[in-house]
């Protein structure tokens, strides 16, 4: 009799906390469990091979830790190059010959560009720069003329100590935008506004950073220039899926998309030798071009670009080619 008013009392506390819940708004319907999204299907593979216009090796490789290289910039006749061993190059579009070099302080970003013949240029200074009292000196600028290689512009930029401090606490490649009239210069949790060509800066509020994809069963991550990638493994194999194709490797080193197109350099095993460049148009892999073997094993970063002439890619450091799409 004891046991059976037990079970009464419970169960009537049980009923009773229920109901409170409910009307309380405590008690909710079973969230569905997470899934999955499919993986896309495997991207079909076109017959081609790319024409290879030209592989140079830029050199100029200065002893600083080579963790930067930027994806290259075509304009008029030039092809842009900017990495920590080998500062700013421009090289001739049709040959790969080097038109001109700029040297830059390792913590480099990539040229904006502003018009065909303006471009700017942010870096970390190479030579001693002076400031006012109070003032810290963050980087150095050049503002040029990348097909005549005349200058512009030039000087430091400076900012008050406070705010310069996040900013020498980093060694982050800046990320630079802005105008004629003034930039915006940031970098991990720094960001300055930069009028122009006065380079004395501000404290101001940094873009944010595209976040990584996350997608249950996948490893995902961004590419050194932002772009989000997944890898998947089934059924032994290991496959990456970015800019909407899905191709067999471990991870993704660089991409550009522009419209349809897409350039994806792909690591295809561990022995990190095995690297390849994927193009695709329109969800189907155009052609492929392993990357020439490296003298050792690749740990150096790799940056892609395309445009209306053809894709170019930076590896070892200093090693850019040039490639076509069949029949060009």
């Amino acid at each position: 009799m004891i046991a059976r008013r037990t079970a009464l009392t419970i169960a009537a506390i049980v009923v009773g906390a229920t109901a409170a819940a409910i009307v309380t708004g405590q008690v909710l319907a079973r969230a569905p469990a997470r899934t999955p999204p499919p993986p896309l299907p495997p991207s079909p593979i076109l017959a081609g091979a790319p024409q290879v216009r030209w592989v140079v090796d830029v050199a100029g490789r200065a002893p600083v830790p080579d963790r930067i290289v930027h994806a290259p910039v075509v304009i008029g006749d030039r092809v842009l190059i900017a990495a920590a061993r080998v500062g700013y190059v421009g090289l001739d579009l049709a040959t790969g010959a080097i038109a001109w070099r700029r040297p830059a302080g390792p913590e480099l970003a990539a040229p904006l560009v502003l018009a065909p013949r303006d471009v700017v240029l942010v870096h970390a200074c190479d030579v001693p720069v002076g400031t006012a009292a109070g003032r810290s000196l963050v980087a150095c600028y050049e503002r040029i003329d990348p097909l005549a290689i005349a200058a512009r512009a030039a000087g430091g930029i400076d900012a008050a100590d406070d705010d310069a401090a996040p900013c020498l606490a980093s060694m982050a490649p800046w990320r630079v935008t802005g105008t004629s009239a003034g930039l915006v210069i940031a970098r991990d949790g720094c960001a300055l506004a930069v009028p122009l060509p006065a380079g004395a800066a501000t404290a101001t509020t940094a873009p944010p950073a595209p976040p990584p994809l996350d997608e249950l069963g996948a490893d995902c991550g961004v590419t050194a220039d932002g772009t989000p990638w997944c890898q998947r493994v089934a059924g032994g194999a290991s496959t990456v899926e970015v800019a909407g194709v899905r191709v067999p490797g471990l991870a993704v080193l660089a991409a550009a998309t522009a419209g349809e197109r897409a350039a994806v350099v792909v690591r295809r095993d561990a022995t990190l030798r095995d690297d390849v460049l994927v193009a695709v148009v329109g969800g189907a892999v155009a052609w492929t071009w392993p990357l020439p073997p490296p003298a050792e094993a690749r740990a150096t970063p790799v940056a892609v670009a395309l445009d209306a002439t053809g894709v170019y890619v930076v590896f070892d450091s200093s090693r850019v080619a040039a490639l076509a799409p069949p029949g060009a």
